[in-house]
Parts: structure tokens; sequence; C-alpha cells
């Protein structure tokens, strides 16, 4: 260490204070001007020949440190940048909110006019421009862009950053006079354009553009790919993550639906319980007929097959043209008038008709009820014309 210390004292001659001035202002990260400054001052004292090219030296060396050390600085600043952006890109649960992120991001850290990120919609190119940052009424969020010219052609077809210090005269691109004439109203002129990589296949491409000529640094354009890997690995996951939230929302439709379902089963097990247990009561049918009016807010009458009225009120229902009864039991049918008709059977007998006039349209659950209450009318009527038949030969 003391010949190295002795070999440069050689060097700059000792008492040589602007060398000394130089490395100070190095060690306290002072800004590049003060270095010429130091030169200056050298220069005006009237220093000798020997002295300004030691001097001189000294500064270039000096400017050469403090461009490394402001290179280190900015790579850490940059550094920093990222984390802190895909710290913002992990917490992201939506992609729409994801590709926001990107767009500001990317335009803070590049500090230009405009940045929008587009996804791909199909295997052609198209695309749709799902975020955007900065001032920008042309390339606004939802806007469709059609594949196969423009820059973004370029990119997705060499899997590589593009970028151009004039878009609109750039000889390398196959232009879209769309998005010229969409370039032209922002008043932009450089673009720098990166792949959203994943899964080895672009899924979108990230712009940037500026309003002025300006040359992108290779640095720039490595640290835009840093956070484009970033963020595409982050619309996977947000993608993924929307997939699952849609399916568990499925899922909870379909389990609510479910629910419902059973509840209404439930219901309908204790309506019918109900009425079976008024078809065995001292009333019967026409205890039937007014609680079915009750259930489902209407007025029903039972006839028998030969048409005549065993329950409810005849004048309610003046005689209707009723089709003849299937062949087998069937649901309820709705009849001209807003009068409902469920065929009575018992087995394979038919015994008369149900009909119903609602005061409000019937929904399923309440076409159901009164399916049940023709079942429970055919018990009646059995017990009916079992009861006449213990009573007719006494």
């Amino acid at each position: 260490m003391a010949k190295r210390t002795s070999a440069a004292a050689a060097r700059w001659g000792a008492g040589d204070s602007g060398a000394l001035e130089i490395l100070e202002l190095l060690a306290a990260q002072a800004p590049l001007q003060e270095i010429d400054e130091v030169l200056l001052r050298v220069h005006d004292r009237g220093a000798s020949a020997d002295e300004l090219a030691r001097i001189h030296r000294a500064g270039r060396l000096g400017r050469t440190v403090h461009g490394l050390l402001s290179g280190r600085r900015r790579r850490e600043l940059d550094l920093a940048a990222l984390i802190e952006t895909s710290r913002d890109l992990m917490g992201a649960c939506d992609v729409d909110g994801l590709l926001r992120v990107v767009a500001q991001r990317a335009r803070q850290l590049l500090d230009v006019d405009v940045a929008v990120v587009t996804l791909l919609t199909s295997k052609d190119g198209d695309s749709v421009v799902r975020a955007s940052a900065g001032v920008c009424n042309s390339f606004h969020t939802g806007i469709q862009l059609t594949g196969g010219r423009g820059i973004g052609a370029v990119v997705r077809a060499t899997g590589a950053p593009f970028w151009t210090s004039d878009y609109l005269t750039e000889p390398d691109i196959d232009h879209d006079p769309a998005l010229d004439a969409m370039a032209a109203r922002e008043g932009v002129r450089s673009v720098l354009a990166l792949p959203l990589h994943h899964d080895g296949g672009s899924v979108g491409v990230l712009y940037l553009g500026q309003r002025e000529v300006r040359p992108f640094e290779p640095a720039e354009v490595a640290l835009m790919g840093s956070l484009t890997d970033l963020a595409a690995v982050a619309i996977d996951k947000a993608q993924w993550v929307e997939l699952y939230n849609a399916e568990v929302a499925k899922l909870e439709e379909h389990s609510a639906l479910a629910m419902e379902t059973i509840e209404a089963e439930r219901r309908l097990e204790v309506v019918r319980d109900h009425i079976l247990g008024l078809a065995l009561s001292a009333r019967g049918l026409a205890a039937l007929a007014d609680e079915v009016g009750i259930l489902l807010d209407g007025e029903a009458i039972v006839r028998d097959h030969q048409g005549g009225v065993v329950a409810g009120r005849e004048s309610a229902f003046p005689a209707p043209q009723l089709p003849a009864p299937a062949p087998s039991p069937r649901p309820p049918v709705l009849l001209d008038g807003g009068v409902w008709q469920a065929s009575v059977w018992a087995g394979t007998t038919w015994l008369g008709h149900l009909l119903f006039r609602p005061r409000t349209p019937l929904d399923p659950e309440g076409e159901r009820i009164l399916a049940y209450t023709a079942q429970a009318s055919a018990v009646a009527l059995r017990m009916r014309a079992g009861a006449s038949e213990l009573i007719g030969p006494h």
C-alpha cells in the first residue's frame, strides 16, 4: 500500500491540489459540472503545461468514474423500481388493474409521453388496447387494432423489442394507414415496442411513445424488457385468478340454485302432505277447493266425470267446453279465459276435472301444487264413492 501511494504521488506531483479536489468531488458524488470548474480554476491561475496535462487527465478519469458511479446509481434505482413494480403487479388480481400498473410504471421509468398495453384477441395478431397512461385520445382502452401490420407485427414476428426515433418515416415497418393516422393525431414520433412473452409465445405488446425524436438507449430497452417479463408472468397469474373466480362464481350460482330447488321441494312436500290430509278429512273435496284457492290466490271447483260440480262455487265457472281427458295423467293446462284444468285420475281411471281461476299468473311451483290437489281430489272422490257404496245397501 505504501508503494502504491508513493507512485501516485510521483505521478501527480506533490501538492497537486486540483487532482485531489477532483477526487474529493467524486467521493462527495458532486455534479459533473464541478469537475469542469476545477479545470477552469487551474487554467485561470496560469498553471504550467505539465500541470495542465495532469489536471486534464485527472478530469477525464474523473468524468469516467462519475459516469460509472452514475450508471450504477441509475441501475440501483431501476432495480428498486422493478422490485416495487413487481410488488404492485403481484398484488393486482384482475388483468385490467394489472395492465394499468404496467402502463403507468413503464411511462414513469422511461419518462415518456404515452404508454399503451395491448393484448392479443386472435391468432392473426388482432389486439385490443387494455390500458394506457399519459394523455392519449386515439389509443384509448377498448380500441381494436388489426394485426399483420405496424410495429406490433414486427415485435410479434421477431419476439424482440423494436424501437424507432421517428415512427412515421421508419422504412423497416409495414405501415398500417389507420395506425399511422392515430400516431399522427397524437403527435407521436419515437416509439419503443416490446412483446409480452409467456410460455414461448406473445400475449400482447407494450408500446412507449414520445412526442419528439428520441433515441432509446440499450439500458432503457433492457429495463423495459425486465418489466415486460414481470408483467407477462403477472398477467398469466391474474388470468388464472379471474378464471378461478369465474368458476367459483358459477359453482356458487349452481349451489344457490340447488339450495333453492331443495327448499322449494321441502315447501312442496309440506304442501303435498297438508293437501293429502285435507283430502282424508271429513270435508274432503270442499276443503281441497277452499285450500287451493287460498294457497294460489284464486277460486277452484271440482267436477266429476259426468260434469257435475262436487266442490266449489259453480257460479264462478260458467260451464266450459272442456277438452277430452288425455289417456293418462298429465300436467295442468291453461284453457282459454285464464282457467287452469287439471285432470283427476285414480290410476288409469279418469274421475273428473279440477278447474282453477287464479287472480295472478301461476308460477311453476303453483302448477305443481295444482297437480297435487288434483291427485288429492282423486283420493277424496274414491273415498266418497266408497262411502256411497257402503251406505247404498242399507
